[in-house]
């Protein structure tokens, strides 16, 4: 199977990623592969800083949003946000529980009151230097919980160790949303 680590630029970014770097690194990475799995030609477009409004008078801003519009369609579907967080943070429980209220949030903002026709499945990603973890949004709950494929016993996986794994991952988004 082939994946993101095909791509030199990729490959070389996750290698050379410093323990301590700043969370523009961990943006790099992510906007190419997200690039990548999700391109331009096929209907996609990857959203950086994309704004979410939960309630009047605050805002929050995902680190990517990505939307496809289906068979020239004016409207697209929103079906994954990315949470990245900085290198050298990956053991760290606060991080991760501030990636996922921050995923919390920003999926229930935008999916959070859409009616039971209109649901189909929504993921969200802590990306937290070269480590990953995958979420899906529940509707019911208005909530992300960790998610992976079955036969999967990982839930956080290594960009590069475990990189087969996560472009599995990627590819059931793309091909489920």
């Amino acid at each position: 199977m082939t994946t993101y680590l095909q791509y030199h630029a990729i490959s070389q970014e996750i290698q050379n990623m410093p323990q301590m770097a700043l969370e523009s690194v961990s943006y790099g990475i992510w906007n190419a592969i997200l690039s990548v799995q999700f391109p331009v030609p096929d209907g996609y477009i990857v959203r950086s800083q994309d704004r979410h409004t939960p309630q009047p008078g605050r805002h929050g801003y995902s680190d990517f949003h990505v939307f496809h519009y289906r068979a020239n369609a004016t409207n697209a579907v929103k079906f994954l946000i990315v949470q990245c967080k900085r290198p050298g943070t990956e053991n760290w429980d606060s991080v991760w529980a501030t990636a996922v209220d921050q995923l919390n949030e920003y999926l229930s903002a935008t999916h959070g009151n859409r009616p039971p026709a209109a649901r189909s499945p929504v993921y969200g990603i802590a990306a937290v230097g070269r480590a990953t973890q995958f979420y899906k949004y529940n509707d019911i709950k208005q909530e992300v919980s960790p998610w992976k494929l079955r036969g999967m016993r990982k839930d956080v996986l290594d960009l590069k160790g475990d990189a087969v794994r996560i472009q599995q991952m990627l590819d059931h988004i793309r091909d489920n949303h």
